[in-house]
């Protein structure tokens, strides 16, 4: 049962964008860097981000299947590029290699980075539903291990799906979030 407030009229909804159960075959690596300083804070003024970030990392094994988390509009995409890592401090993208743009109408797009070469399923232009295979996890751009880069915008600017409101307020109450289930936040006791 999740304690975050459900999203407001005209938010996007959003299942998870892999074929995967987080927390058991999939688990999130980084959060999108909520601290506007030089400095790192994910969405619960923790430390599981790194500045700058501006997407939810998500580490799941190769191959595992990319899945548009709603419905939409292939309107970028790019594939071809290697799937070897390249050489990176530990798992910091280098670039978004291999991916998808969707977008989502009333200004929201998602983009979903480092997808396996020749993974990419969807033509520009296609029409998605909630649940579509997009590609597959993979290690282009850099990313130094198999993961998705999952970015999320609403009128260019980055919005953190976990808590999509400004600023972070680091008081431990339930936050609106644009997720229909969260995933858990990771522990680092190596349990899930």
């Amino acid at each position: 049962m999740s304690l975050a407030a459900r999203p407001a009229a005209g938010d996007i909804l959003l299942a998870v964008p892999l074929d995967c159960w987080p927390g058991y075959d999939c688990t999130i690596l980084a959060h999108v860097d909520r601290d506007p300083g030089p400095g790192t804070a994910d969405y619960t003024c923790g430390p599981l981000s790194r500045d700058g970030l501006v997407r939810t990392e998500f580490a799941a094994p190769p191959g595992t299947a990319v899945l548009a988390p709603a419905p939409g509009t292939v309107i970028a995409l790019r594939d071809g590029l290697t799937d070897t890592p390249q050489p990176t401090d530990n798992t910091t993208p280098a670039d978004c290699g291999n991916g998808v743009v969707i977008d989502h109408g009333a200004h929201w797009q998602t983009r979903y980075c480092h997808l396996a070469q020749g993974s990419v399923a969807v033509p520009l232009g296609r029409r998605v539903a909630k649940g579509t295979r997009l590609g597959s996890v993979g290690t282009s751009g850099g990313a130094g291990r198999a993961m998705l880069g999952f970015e999320l915008r609403r009128r260019g600017s980055v919005v953190d799906p976990f808590a999509p409101d400004d600023p972070v307020a680091c008081d431990g109450r339930p936050r609106r979030t644009l997720w229909q289930a969260p995933p858990a936040y990771p522990r680092r006791d190596g349990a899930f």
